[in-house]
């Protein structure tokens, strides 16, 4: 039986009406109603209470709509810090405060289309940023605007494919020679690397117990990032955290070669590979000992990052098959792999094609 302030009545036909708000004006004051309709007052009871939960959604999507974009931007951020890693957190609030706030301030959530954000990848491209950090950035947006409940189809620029620069089979035996026997251990971490493809962040916070010399296995668990300090606006603070995707939790089998080395070097378990020490050495003061290292044996000073692509190609001309070589790398896929690691050199591919047989008349 209906009940009084339910608006719901019996027609004369028989059947039951429900009437609900269905539109409002600016002072939340009912300006228009909705009506469904039912052979039951059950029937038509569950229609309205639906009707009505589908008002208070469009009235909090179009409250949410006329609010100002970096606000709720702001907001999502700070759901997204209840969950996120301390590393990627700090990419976000650094990407979202110095790139997206300062074109977007004056706008609503309204008033964002596939114009302003064409628009907007224009304004990031006269910044003369590449593809992939522009990519990044609407990824960004993106993923925030999918929180709000809003899909607007842009054409994201797409990375170019840079063809990067590997040793040379003269270089790789050139370092392995010259650091392979050193009795500094940071000197023979450049063999090292050449021969796991560790990224520079896992090779520093690699710890002797995550080496083991008996199965001859590396187990990588961990990676070296810096952060935003929380005491200071302006400062950075190094961490030790576990890596941005479960990929890169992996194992790497140490190659035979590497042994005899790594055996001089061994320390206690808590004690870091490259300092032999509880204290671990940031990327950046490596990095910079590397670079100091090869100026001093007259090597061209090569990025870092040089040696693990040099590993993953030298990986795969020597035979591993694509997907070992995916695993080891820590990689989320194998298309990865292919398109963003390894370039075979030109004469490695004119020696593979000249194996094919041509069949003559």
């Amino acid at each position: 039986m209906a009940k009084k302030g339910e608006n719901i009545y019996k027609r004369k036909d028989g059947r039951f009406e429900a009437r609900y708000p269905k539109e409002r004006d600016e002072y939340n004051r009912i300006i228009k109603y909705g009506f469904v309709y039912g052979k039951t007052y059950s029937e038509v009871k569950i229609k309205r209470e639906e009707a009505l939960k589908n008002f208070e959604k469009q009235l909090n999507k179009s409250k949410v709509l006329k609010s100002n974009f970096n606000n709720e931007l702001l907001l999502w951020l700070s759901y997204k810090e209840t969950y996120l890693k301390k590393s990627t957190y700090y990419n976000y609030q650094t990407t979202i405060y110095s790139k997206i706030l300062p074109f977007f301030k004056n706008l609503k959530l309204r008033d964002i289309n596939r114009e302003i954000l064409i628009r907007f990848i224009q304004h990031l491209k006269m910044d003369k940023l590449s593809n992939k950090r522009i990519k990044d950035i609407c990824l960004i947006i993106r993923q925030f605007l999918k929180y709000k409940g809003i899909i607007i189809n842009v054409e994201l620029p797409k990375n170019k494919r840079s063809l990067l620069e590997t040793l040379s089979k003269q270089e790789i035996k050139d370092i392995t020679q010259n650091f392979m026997n050193s009795k500094e251990v940071k000197e023979f971490a450049i063999v090292f690397v050449l021969y796991t493809g560790l990224r520079i962040g896992e090779l520093c916070a690699l710890k002797w117990s995550n080496i083991d010399l008996d199965n001859k296995l590396i187990y990588i668990d961990k990676t070296l990032t810096r952060i935003k300090n929380d005491t200071g606006k302006y400062t950075t603070q190094v961490v030790v955290e576990t890596p941005k995707t479960d990929n890169s939790i992996r194992k790497i089998p140490i190659h035979k070669g590497l042994l005899e080395s790594l055996i001089k070097f061994k320390s206690n378990p808590n004690d870091y590979f490259l300092t032999s020490s509880p204290n671990f050495i940031s990327t950046n003061r490596y990095y910079y000992f590397y670079k100091r290292i090869l100026k001093k044996y007259k090597f061209k000073t090569y990025n870092f990052h040089i040696l693990r692509h040099t590993f993953a190609t030298n990986a795969l001309i020597n035979g591993m098959d694509i997907k070992t070589l995916s695993e080891i790398l820590g990689h989320s896929s194998v298309k990865i792999t292919l398109d963003r690691y390894v370039h075979i050199k030109f004469e490695e591919k004119a020696k593979q094609i000249n194996m094919m047989p041509i069949y003559r008349t």
